[in-house]
């Protein structure tokens, strides 16, 4: 039934029409009072790390390669690079200090983690060479080459993770379904800043441009579920005012954006100073939903203490 709700979710978030309606959703907690939490919430937020570092990566490449904005890109770059591997290894072996209490014991999940591991060593190295080397064509086109790749890798790890963790004694389906719309909503402001980065450096391929703009809509769409809700699919409007505020000041953030990604999508030139403006924006509004990631967290945990 959570697979369905979130698949569900998905398809309504792109602006796309499914067939059939879902299941009534029931997200109502099946509360134990004795319930152990051994950071099932922290374990999707980790994986949602993972999806939001894949393109974090590959839009700090792309700036940095083209001379934009290099040592904001460097230090982004560096960033998402270690974070990948801080959150790999808490999935696979635990990590207390993030909150992930005791190692990946599903043999499914292992493999899974495992073939990431394999596969973003080679993306990593070369992350590695172009924050040493930013005009190193060979590194950048393994990071182009491989990051959508990566993408899939851990946007399927993400729906497993959900599946696997979403106690109801410790989380409702509502808080898994929020922590997702959140973590996507946090993936597609890299997505957008990598997109917008290949069209203002030349790439007039318009796949690029409608992948852009469906990553936009979905983004959209996305706060408003957050802000108002989405009764049909068991989304919750805000719960707190502090929840609220938060999502206003990203919605506000955003909105001094989209004449910028208008203007892009139009085919007209915009200047560096003003693509700098956006990518430092959109990086912005990344950290903003990762705290507001935390605020649906901590929300959920008291909402199960009270």
């Amino acid at each position: 039934m959570k697979h369905f709700t979130i698949l569900c979710l998905g398809v309504a978030l792109s602006g796309a029409a499914y067939a059939a309606e879902p299941e009534p959703t029931n997200i109502e907690p099946l509360v134990s009072t004795f319930a152990e939490d051994t950071g099932d919430d922290i374990r999707i937020e980790s994986a949602e790390y993972l999806r939001t570092y894949s393109q974090e990566v590959a839009a700090a490449a792309c700036f940095l390669y083209n001379d934009i904005d290099a040592e904001f890109s460097r230090e982004l770059m560096h960033e998402a690079r270690a974070g990948f591997d801080l959150r790999l290894d808490a999935l696979l072996n635990g990590n207390e200090a993030l909150g992930i209490i005791g190692a990946e014991h599903r043999k499914k999940t292992i493999a899974e983690l495992e073939k990431i591991a394999t596969f973003w060593s080679d993306m990593a190295a070369a992350v590695d060479v172009l924050m040493e080397s930013p005009h190193d064509t060979d590194a950048v086109n393994v990071i182009k080459s491989k990051n959508l790749e990566l993408f899939e890798m851990t946007d399927i790890l993400v729906a497993h993770i959900e599946g696997e963790y979403a106690n109801p004694a410790v989380m409702t389906e509502a808080d898994v379904i929020l922590l997702e719309i959140v973590g996507r909503t946090e993936m597609m402001s890299q997505k957008i800043a990598k997109d917008s980065c290949k069209i203002f450096t030349g790439n007039d391929d318009p796949a690029i441009k409608e992948r852009l703009h469906q990553s936009i809509g979905i983004y959209e769409a996305s706060l408003d579920a957050l802000l108002n809700g989405m009764p049909a699919l068991g989304v919750p409007k805000a719960p707190t005012h502090e929840i609220e505020t938060m999502l206003h000041k990203v919605q506000d953030d955003w909105h001094k954006l989209t004449p910028i990604l208008a203007t892009l999508l139009a085919g007209e030139k915009i200047d560096e100073a003003t693509e700098v403006y956006m990518f430092e924006h959109m990086v912005e509004e990344a950290h903003k939903l990762e705290e507001l990631s935390h605020a649906y967290a901590t929300f959920s945990h008291h909402d199960k203490i009270n």
